[in-house]
């Protein structure tokens, strides 16, 4: 398995992980918990950051490649400029 991504932000991890499910590719995850249960800060990125508590994202290395596009192309349509005024 290969790191392909890493993030502190858990909004962030949740949309790889949605990426990646969409693109069928295996992989997994370290870090994603919730840092609050164990420790005395709340999970949000400063959180993280101070803690030192990335989450990181693994891939099969044949498929690093098609994982790496799929984590950094989007297809939303959520800024197309296709509104009625």
């Amino acid at each position: 398995m290969i790191e392909v991504y890493e993030t502190y932000d858990p909004m962030e991890a949740n949309l790889v992980k949605a990426k990646l499910n969409d693109e069928e590719i295996p992989f997994r995850v370290t870090g994603d918990y919730n840092i609050a249960m164990s420790m005395e800060t709340f999970n949000t990125p400063i959180g993280r950051i101070a803690l030192k508590r990335p989450i990181k994202f693994f891939v099969p290395e044949s498929m690093t490649e098609l994982a790496l596009v799929a984590i950094n192309t989007d297809k939303s349509s959520f800024m197309d400029d296709d509104l009625e005024y």
